[in-house]
């Protein structure tokens, strides 16, 4: 198994994309990217700079690709915008129908329509299918024993049964519609060969109820190798995501790390503690030769000292796994030794980093 890194926040621009590469398939993980938050430490030139850096390293990544996989419908994890980036692959994408917010079940439908008109599918829809939707906190043993604030809970909890009576009304997008080339990968397990490739079941993005909605994590296996990609559970903020993440044992691991920088209205300071805690768990206990905690962490740059002993116990950041450092700690650098003025002068005229578009290739 080999695993080459295309982009990560670290780089300076918020992605979490992958290359899984076994004798049987190359599976591109998340081909997505999206700006810098206004917070982040960087001038805009330098940001926009870095965006398009990170949308070449997808195209270019996308051409080596057999497989797909969209674990969830943001822009850091997918680009609606780069049809060319998915046609012509098998893709395996959270389902648009079910344990999923309103803003990705519009995004998804937007998405699917211009990749249907591109490859020449009709895209049809059916009705939903009839059942109902178990409350998804009663199936956290581990976070239910947490200092929870069970009045958010409760209130949190409506938005779940409004999404619920979303999904009961439809339409549904008709999985039929793709000639086979579309799966939704909700608890699927898919096998290319000698690959094995296991997606979750729907997970919080985030806290209980979050309102980003649901993930899938990903599990590549082969020759008896294991990667694990976490995408979106910020940290884990969910103890019990935590214990899946150790009981898995991967050889390798791409796990994102806490918010530290939504820290006040949109993280409280116990949940973040959760996950910060939650976060050096998986890196101690999984017990992976190669940890890499990126991604919500690094959009600020005192992300060590917040989230020092997953970094102890031996993470690493995206950056470093080109052999540089993340962007906050080159900034700081930069202005402390006049550089700023030069480095932008070189990203205006698209000279700076180029290296950056021939990453690594870790074999396992």
């Amino acid at each position: 198994m080999q695993i080459r890194p295309v982009w990560f926040d670290s780089l300076g621009a918020k992605s979490m994309c992958v290359l899984v590469r076994t004798p049987d398939l190359a599976l591109l993980i998340d081909p997505g990217a999206a700006i810098m938050q206004p917070g982040y430490p960087a001038p805009d030139e330098l940001k926009l700079y870095y965006l398009a850096l990170a949308s070449e390293a997808l195209r270019r990544a996308a051409k080596e690709a057999t497989h797909v996989v969209i674990t969830h419908y943001h822009y850091d994890h997918f680009r609606p915008d780069m049809p060319e980036v998915y046609q012509g692959k098998t893709l395996w994408i959270k389902d648009p129908n079910r344990w999923i917010n309103r803003s990705q079940w519009g995004r998804a439908r937007d998405f699917l329509a211009v990749l249907a008109e591109v490859e020449g599918w009709s895209l049809k829809e059916r009705p939903p299918e009839q059942g109902d939707y178990p409350d998804p906190v009663e199936s956290l043993p581990l976070a239910s024993r947490t200092n929870r604030r069970e009045d958010l809970l409760r209130k949190w909890r409506k938005r779940f049964l409004g999404l619920a009576r979303m999904w009961q009304k439809g339409p549904w997008v008709d999985e039929d519609s793709f000639g086979g080339r579309i799966a939704f990968a909700d608890g699927r397990t898919f096998r290319v060969g000698e690959t094995i490739v296991r997606f979750t079941h729907p997970l919080f993005h985030g806290v209980e109820y979050a309102g980003p909605g649901w993930v899938l994590g990903v599990v590549v296996e082969h020759g008896g190798k294991k990667f694990l990609y976490s995408s979106d559970l910020q940290g884990p903020v969910i103890e019990d995501y935590a214990a899946w993440i150790v009981e898995e044992r991967p050889d390798a691991l791409i796990l994102d790390g806490p918010a530290t920088y939504l820290l006040g209205p949109f993280q409280s300071k116990a949940n973040l503690e959760r996950a910060i805690g939650n976060c050096a768990t998986c890196v101690r206990g999984a017990g992976a030769e190669l940890v890499v905690v990126d991604h919500h962490l690094t959009r600020e740059p005192k992300f060590r000292e917040k989230a020092g002993e997953a970094f102890s116990a031996g993470a690493i950041t995206g950056a470093e796994l080109f052999g540089i450092s993340p962007l906050t700690d080159r900034l700081v650098s930069w202005r402390e030794t006049g550089e700023l003025e030069r480095v932008l002068k070189l990203a205006a005229s698209r000279e700076l980093e180029l290296e950056l578009l021939e990453p690594p290739c870790l074999s396992f």
